[in-house]
């Protein structure tokens, strides 16, 4: 509500008022001598006169907030008995009960087990899509946010990093600008919204990474590669990339990363020398990632020297796309190549394959 809105302002409105439009629930539940049933029933407050009574609907609503949360089994019990956990599902059960048209929630799944984190979530939803209300969640769960959230806000130190969907909020360059963070981002198996695989941060410890003592080639170019070198780079691998040219925003990744490449002037065709340091690169390399990349008569070399490959893995354009082929089609004839031999997996995958491929 605002100006030119033909509400009043929170600030015209009584508190009883505000109680009614708006229901809150902390990040930790107070500590107090009240029985659950009557903590909950506490939720109707803003509803009633100055000295009415709860009556038996008051009542009858309060116990079906209860058996939504799962407490009434502690419903003559202290509120200062209950764990943590506890207390934050009997003030759900409050906020549930208090029928407003905005929930502001601040970390309501934590001190949770993973089936109540769930189960809150899901009634924050049923609230939401049911009754019409309103929900401002505070979380620190990407994966869970992105599965129950319309829209995401991502804050760093309190500045807007990104607001949008949460497939446009959670994206790899996101959680490296707000968490320093490297992350892989998939559709969930069973809801298809975005799932957050934290891979780590490039202060991590190097022992026990799946990568390490292991070396990954890139062939790529363009911006092809460059969410999948800082990726590799933090799973601990050792990554080089093909030839790239000045200018090329994978060669300027590579730069920033410590990524062994071959150079090349910007515009070039590929030469002997260039061509054969970059077939010693795929030798000493344990698996080579061909990246989706457009590709032209200067660096149609890049393709031809992952022939001999031996451990080979193909990206997959993505959303379906194709590759652009200024090769006069020897581009898209070695890749089909290539493909019959290997297949093809999407670029979330990749980390996956070469974990499973490294347990072998």
């Amino acid at each position: 509500m605002g100006p030119g809105s033909g509400e009043p302002g929170l600030e015209r409105l009584s508190q009883r008022d505000r109680a009614r439009m708006i229901a809150y629930m902390p990040q930790q539940a107070d500590s107090h001598p009240f029985s659950v049933f009557e903590a909950v029933l506490m939720g109707r407050y803003p509803h009633l006169g100055r000295f009415q009574l709860e009556g038996a609907g008051d009542r009858a609503m309060a116990w079906e907030a209860m058996e939504r949360t799962g407490v009434t089994e502690f419903a003559d019990r202290k509120i200062d008995e209950l764990s943590g956990g506890e207390r934050q599902r009997v003030v759900l059960a409050r906020v549930l009960v208090q029928q407003a048209d905005l929930l502001l929630m601040d970390e309501p799944t934590a001190a949770l087990d993973l089936r109540h984190q769930m189960l809150t979530m899901d009634l924050v939803r049923e609230e939401a899509v049911g009754r019409g209300a309103g929900a401002i969640v505070v979380m620190h769960d990407l994966s869970l946010a992105a599965r129950f959230c319309d829209r995401l806000i991502l804050l760093n130190g309190g500045r807007k990093v990104a607001d949008g969907s949460p497939w446009e909020v959670l994206t790899p360059d996101n959680l490296r600008s707000a968490f320093g963070v490297e992350g892989l981002v998939e559709p969930d198996p069973v809801t298809g919204r975005p799932h957050v695989l934290l891979l780590g941060s490039e202060s991590s410890s190097q022992e026990d990474r799946v990568g390490s003592g292991r070396r990954v080639h890139l062939i790529c170019g363009a911006g092809s590669g460059r969410e999948l070198m800082h990726q590799l780079r933090v799973a601990g691998y050792t990554v080089t990339a093909g030839v790239l040219g000045t200018g090329d925003s994978d060669r300027e990744a590579a730069d920033r990363l410590g990524v062994g490449y071959v150079s090349a002037p910007p515009f070039s065709g590929i030469t002997d020398e260039q061509h054969s340091e970059h077939r010693e690169l795929v030798r000493a390399a344990d698996h080579v990632v061909l990246l989706p990349m457009a590709v032209g008569v200067n660096n149609l070399r890049n393709l031809e020297a992952v022939l001999t490959a031996e451990s080979l893995m193909m990206v997959e354009p993505p959303d379906g796309g194709k590759v652009a082929d200024f090769a006069g089609g020897r581009a898209l004839e070695l890749r089909r190549e290539l493909i019959d031999r290997v297949g093809q997996v999407p670029e979330s995958a990749v980390l996956f394959e070469l974990a499973r491929v490294g347990r072998e």
